[in-house]
Order: C-alpha cells, then sequence, then structure tokens
C-alpha cells in the first residue's frame, strides 16, 4: 500500500551535526516527510551509516535522488561553501536547514572553571557552535533569498537562556546562537525566510552522554522528540508563526529555566 505523502515532499533538507543526536534525528524525521536529505557530519563512517538509514525512509516518488552525505566542517568557511554548492549541484535547490552540529566540550575533557580554561579550548567550541551556525547560514542564504523561500532553525539549548557554571563557552555559544536567529530573522522576513532556533533541554544525546554521574533517564528527553517538534516548525503554516520554542523533560525540576540540550 502506498504511504501518503509526506509534509515535506519536493523539498530540499540540509542538516548539519546530521551523524548523531538530534542532527541524526532530524534526518530521519524529514526523510519520513519525503524532503531530500543532505547529511553533513565529520565522521565518514557515521556519515554512511545515517545515509542508509535516509535511504530506506525515502519515499521514490517524492525523492528521485537518494541522501547525499557530506564530510565537512562546519567551523570552516570553505567547508560550508562547499556543502552549498554541491547541494545545489545535486538538488538544484535548497529549502531548508537546520544547524545541528555542536559540542559540549573538548573530547576528553571536564566541566571547567573560566578561570581554568585555555584560548584552546575555548575557541574549539565556539567555533563549532557559535560560528559554524554562522558560516552555514551564511552559505544558503542567497540561494533562499533568490527563491524568496526558506526555513532555516539553529539548534541552540535552554543553556542559551539561563547560563550553566564550568561550561561557560558551551553557554555563551548558545547565548549566542539566540541573539543571530533573532538579528537574522528579522534581515531574511522580507524575503520569505523564516529563520527560528529550538532550544532543547536535557536530550539524550552523545553531548549529554558527558555529565558525570550520569543522570537519570527521566531527566532528559529523546532526541526523537526534539526532532518531532523540529518538523512541526518545518510544516507550521506562514501565515503564523510559532516564534523560538523551547523543550525539556516534563520531570526535570526546572523545565524551562534550565538545560543543556
Amino acid at each position: 500500500m502506498n504511504r501518503p505523502p509526506g509534509k515535506l515532499e519536493g523539498q530540499v533538507a540540509i542538516v548539519t551535526g546530521g551523524t548523531s543526536g538530534i542532527g541524526r534525528q532530524a534526518c530521519l524525521a524529514l526523510a519520513r516527510e519525503g524532503a531530500a536529505v543532505v547529511i553533513v557530519g565529520r565522521n565518514r563512517a557515521r556519515l554512511t551509516a545515517v545515509a542508509a538509514e535516509v535511504e530506506s525512509l525515502r519515499p521514490a516518488r517524492a525523492c528521485p535522488r537518494g541522501p547525499l552525505g557530506l564530510s565537512l566542517d562546519v567551523s570552516r568557511e570553505e567547508d560550508m561553501a562547499a556543502m552549498a554548492k554541491e547541494t545545489l549541484q545535486r538538488f538544484g535547490r535548497i529549502d531548508i536547514l537546520v544547524a545541528s552540529a555542536g559540542i559540549l566540550r573538548g573530547a576528553g575533557s571536564r566541566p571547567t572553571r573560566l578561570l581554568d580554561l585555555t584560548s584552546q579550548e575555548w575557541d574549539g567550541i565556539v567555533d563549532t557552535n557559535l560560528k559554524g551556525v554562522f558560516l552555514s547560514n551564511r552559505a544558503v542564504l542567497q540561494t533562499m533569498r533568490a527563491q524568496r523561500s526558506g526555513r532555516i532553525i539553529n539548534i541552540a539549548s535552554l543553556s542559551g537562556r539561563r547560563a550553566v557554571p564550568f561550561d561557560t563557552p558551551y553557554s555563551a555559544s548558545k547565548f549566542g546562537v539566540v541573539g543571530l536567529t533573532q538579528a537574522l530573522a528579522r534581515e531574511m522576513e522580507p524575503y520569505g525566510v523564516r529563520v527560528q532556533a529550538l532550544l532543547p533541554g536535557n536530550t539524550d544525546t552523545p553531548i549529554w552522554s558527558q555529565n558525570e554521574p550520569l543522570p537519570p533517564a527521566s531527566q532528559t528527553i529523546p532526541a526523537g522528540r526534539v526532532a518531532d517538534l523540529l518538523v512541526l516548525m518545518l510544516t507550521w503554516p506562514f501565515d503564523s508563526t510559532l516564534g523560538e520554542l523551547a523543550i525539556a523533560p516534563w520531570r526535570t525540576q526546572a523545565r524551562l529555566n534550565y538545560g543543556r540540550g
């Protein structure tokens, strides 16, 4: 039996950080809704694995061309230019960008006071989380402006509303993502391009697993739940707006006032 048409059939979606966590779930959710998906990440093995998952969900009538996996670094200007170029070469348009690439801290690092933080540690986090959003957003803007349509969702965090001590670069970067998104939304509104931020709280992702001791599962939400909200935002009619949305576990004490996405 044929599946009913997806809500995003005919649209082309790029997802940065698409090989794990929220980004991976976003790729799968977009594929289920019929979008052609471009998966951006740095790990080639995980790119191949996610591309296979997306391919298994692809309705052939909606996406005659399969998913595109790109091994690129969001903090590199030339890589983000290549992301847009290769997407246009493959699909001819860009309708959606989900900027999901992000890190909590460097590999093997622990929560650290600002006093003890090196500039290299700061740059590593801010370059991925904030500069990466800037570069990926900028890379698709010319195309979306020419199309006079497009949707960008930047994955921020509830740590971009209330800062988390000992992870200062992460909080600062996520505050920056919220500010960038708000400013860009006003710049692109005249061109029919909607730019929004999604602020997850404690989410069961590889980022969350860096916390020690690991809090109980009841204090996190599955990454797929964030992807469900993402699809709702992307399919919301243009006659109204959902604005900036936050999502957090019901059982967490502070709920929408605190958390790490």
